[in-house]
C-alpha cells in the first residue's frame, strides 16, 4: 500500500475470490459480471452476492455509480497480493517456444499457485517455456504458462499444439483458406498446416507469468 495510507479492514477469503473474479470477468469482456453470474459461477444465492458486493463497496475495491443502472459498480483497486486467494495447477512439462519437438512430459507432484479465478469452471495446466520464439510477447525460457484445456481456438489465441505428434506454443493463425502457427519472432517462420498434418489444439494460454514471479505449491 502506498506509504500514509490507513490499512483497511482484512478482506474475507470468499470476499477476496469474489473480486479476482470481477477483475479476470471485466478483463476478458470489458464489463462487470452480473450478481446472478456470479451467484452461478460460485454456487452461492444472488443475495449473498449482493451482501459480499456492499463489503467489497465499503472497503474501497468497488465503487457504486447511482447514475448508470446497467452498470451500477466500477473497479477501484485489486486485492492485495497478500490477501489473493490462490490455487495450485499441475506443471506438466516443458514446451518449445521454437521448432516443434518431442511432446511435453509430466513433471509429477509439481505445482504452481496462480490466482484462483483462472481456475474457475476451467480444466488449467501450467507448462515451462523452452525457446525465444515468443520473446516480442516477453515470453522467455523458464517463464510458465496457464493454459486451459480446449480443442478449438480462435484467430489470434496463443495456443500449445501438436504437429505431427510434436508440441508448440504459436499464436494461430486461422482464416478460411489457412491455418498456421505464428511466432512472435521474426526469426521464426510460420509453421504452415498442410492437409494431411496431424494437427490439434491442446489448449489456449491465458496467463503468462515471468520466472521471477513463479510460486511453486504442493499436490
Amino acid at each position: 500500500m502506498p506509504a500514509g495510507r490507513p490499512k483497511e479492514e482484512n478482506i474475507t477469503r470468499r470476499q477476496a475470490e469474489i473480486m479476482q473474479e470481477i477483475i479476470r470477468f471485466n478483463g476478458i469482456f470489458g464489463t462487470l459480471p452480473t450478481m446472478q453470474q456470479i451467484a452461478d459461477r460460485f454456487g452461492i444465492a444472488a443475495p449473498s452476492v449482493y451482501d459480499i458486493i456492499q463489503a467489497l463497496v465499503a472497503k474501497g475495491y468497488l465503487a457504486r455509480v447511482e447514475s448508470t443502472p446497467n452498470r451500477p459498480y466500477i473497479i477501484l483497486r485489486d486485492v492485495e497480493p497478500d490477501s489473493r486467494v490462490k490455487a495450485a495447477v499441475p506443471l506438466l512439462g516443458a514446451i518449445p517456444c521454437g521448432v516443434p519437438t518431442e511432446p511435453v512430459t509430466d513433471y509429477e507432484g509439481e505445482t504452481v499457485l496462480v490466482d484462483i479465478a483462472l481456475t474457475k469452471a476451467s480444466n488449467v495446466f501450467a507448462l515451462r517455456l523452452d525457446g525465444n520464439s515468443m520473446k516480442d510477447l516477453g515470453y522467455e525460457t523458464n517463464d510458465i504458462v496457464i493454459v486451459r484445456c480446449q480443442q478449438m481456438a480462435e484467430n489470434g489465441d496463443i495456443v500449445a499444439a501438436f504437429v505431427n505428434g510434436e508440441s508448440t506454443l504459436k499464436r494461430l493463425i486461422y482464416t478460411p483458406d489457412r491455418i498456421a502457427l505464428k511466432a512472435e519472432n521474426q526469426d521464426f517462420p510460420p509453421i504452415e498446416i498442410k492437409c494431411g498434418d496431424e494437427f490439434r489444439i491442446v489448449g489456449k494460454v491465458i496467463r503468462h507469468i515471468s520466472e521471477r514471479d513463479i510460486e511453486h505449491g504442493r499436490k
